[in-house]
């Protein structure tokens, strides 16, 4: 088949929707399938587009059997609403341009969020009168609502009204855990459209998952028990209720903190008033250099708000977390919590709970049989649910539809 595949965020960029698409595309290439990704100029999350790509309206990479066609997307360093409205709606017109000029392509992937990359997945498939997937990384405007980043009735009502609309128009919708599809199947015309096509890890992050540490080599002090987070550091993530544990856990610990985001800054201020030992922040590097720091640290925490909606999310680090072989600490609601207590891979806490989360490293920092056991139990698991395996699902899925 002659594959496109939709999605804003792609690699280079280090984002969730890069690590669902990019095996997936990898692996439809593996098996025959010509498979072209169009996204945008790598900018997120920094909104500052690299180097290689400025002043260009397309740019074309051969990435593992597959090509990526990069379009131009106003890209800006702000996080007000309007600026992101402004480079959904770039992306979605620079994109949709060059789609339907390319050859009538056999299936359309189009992953959400934005709502707007589902927009043109549809309008392409009209054009082209060829059958589209929406792949459903995260329940959009729900988690938005949820985190007050969308506010005005009207708004919430219209982009409701979009997402059902949407729902009605794919051939088939994929999304990755189970309680997203509840979600969605109540709301499209027939849930057997709706398919659970769960994320997982990848051999790479099972290969730095058997790396020697290399502590001293990435400044972690040898002292102090080091807990870290890798990934987006944003609203959903709730690294305040982090920093305070950090403040509560004194001397003997470091909380290390791997990305970027909007609430960067903000916690990077918070930290300023704490021991300067206690809390250090690496930023946004590359996931192999990612994997270094979190093969590196005692323990990996994965935290999520005291949200209701953010409870129907896997986010795609638990899996890499866990390929890494460290224990991990998990403060979140809902099915990440659920997960993690059946597979006895992590400590849980209640999200948004200080003194819980302190309570649970000082428990980790304590007892190292207890952190064996759950390193292993967390490397069994990332064996069990790899992303290359859920490849052929969505190979059949494609080829249902067309």
């Amino acid at each position: 088949m002659r594959i496109l595949i939709l999605t804003q965020y792609f690699a280079p960029e280090v984002t969730a929707a890069t690590q669902r698409l990019h095996p997936f595309a990898a692996g439809l290439a593996a098996r025959g399938h010509e498979v072209e990704v169009i996204c945008e100029v790598p900018s997120h999350p920094r909104g500052v587009v690299e180097a290689p790509y400025r002043g260009r309206l397309v740019a074309t990479r051969q990435l593992d059997g597959f090509r990526a066609t990069y379009v131009w997307t106003h890209a800006s360093p702000s996080k007000r609403a309007r600026h992101r409205l402004a480079s959904y709606a770039s992306y979605a017109t620079t994109a949709a341009a060059l789609a339907v000029a390319r050859r009538r392509p056999d299936a359309i992937v189009a992953s959400s969020p934005p709502l707007s990359v589902g927009v043109l997945g549809a309008l392409v498939a009209a054009r082209h009168r060829t059958p589209w997937l929406l792949d459903v990384r995260d329940l959009w405007p729900q988690v938005a609502v949820a985190l007050g980043e969308v506010r005005h009735p009207r708004v919430i009502a219209a982009a409701e009204r979009l997402e059902r609309r949407l729902y009605a128009s794919a051939g088939a919708i994929t999304t990755p855990t189970e309680p997203f599809r509840e979600h969605i199947a109540a709301r499209a015309p027939d849930r057997r459209l709706v398919h659970v096509v769960p994320n997982g890890t990848t051999a790479a992050w099972l290969q730095a998952g058997e790396a020697e540490p290399q502590r001293a080599a990435l400044g972690l002090p040898a002292g102090r028990f080091v807990w870290t987070y890798a990934g987006n550091v944003g609203l959903s993530q709730d690294l305040d209720t982090a920093l305070e544990a950090a403040r509560l856990l004194g001397d003997g610990y470091q909380l290390v903190v791997v990305g970027d985001g909007a609430s960067l800054p903000r916690l990077r201020e918070t930290a300023g008033r704490l021991d300067e030992a206690a809390v250090r922040f690496v930023g946004l590097v590359q996931p192999s250099l990612a994997a270094r720091y979190m093969r590196a640290s005692d323990a990996l925490l994965l935290p999520l708000a005291a949200k209701p909606e953010l409870g129907k999310s896997v986010p795609i680090k638990l899996y890499d977390y866990c390929a890494i072989g460290r224990p991990l600490l998990v403060a979140a609601p809902g099915e990440a919590r659920r997960i993690a207590e059946r597979e006895g891979l992590a400590l849980t806490t209640d999200p948004g709970e200080p003194s819980e989360l302190a309570a649970a490293v000082r428990q980790l920092a304590a007892d190292q049989p207890l952190r064996a056991r759950l390193a292993a139990a967390a490397r069994r698991f990332a064996g069990e649910h790899r992303r290359e395996a859920e490849v052929e699902r969505l190979e059949n899925l494609l080829l249902l539809i067309r």
